[in-house]
């Protein structure tokens, strides 16, 4: 053997490619983990958010039918009224109460009230 091939010092250019694919895969991995823990975050605080939300406009809605809450920013509450057909024929209006939030994390959702004032 040659002594020139013996002393040598550094690394070939396969061996910095590989080392920076590997270092690709690491950072793709680390950025693909930290975005899906912002959005279950993101997710858990509108849960958060609902389970107060619900309350406030169950009880809005039974005391003051006209007013609701106000409702936390990036939420959307609407009010519909719906004509239910009970099974002895009778008729009754209820109050349809739709919730869904702009970033649609979570999906939206209704409660239906019997619009009877206490």
């Amino acid at each position: 053997m040659n002594a020139c091939f013996e002393n040598r010092a550094g690394f070939t250019l396969i061996e910095v490619l590989v080392a920076l694919g590997l270092c690709a895969l690491l950072a793709t991995a680390a950025a693909s983990a930290t975005a899906f823990a912002a959005r279950t975050e993101r997710a858990a605080a509108r849960d958060g958010e609902a389970s107060f939300l619900l309350p406030a406009l169950y009880a809005a809605q039974r005391l003051r039918p006209d007013e609701l809450p106000a409702t936390p920013p990036g939420w959307r509450v609407e009010t519909t009224t719906d004509i239910v057909k009970l099974s002895d024929e009778l008729l009754q209006e209820w109050r349809v109460v739709g919730i869904r939030t702009d970033d649609r994390l979570l999906p939206p959702f209704a409660i239906r009230i019997l619009d009877e004032t206490p």
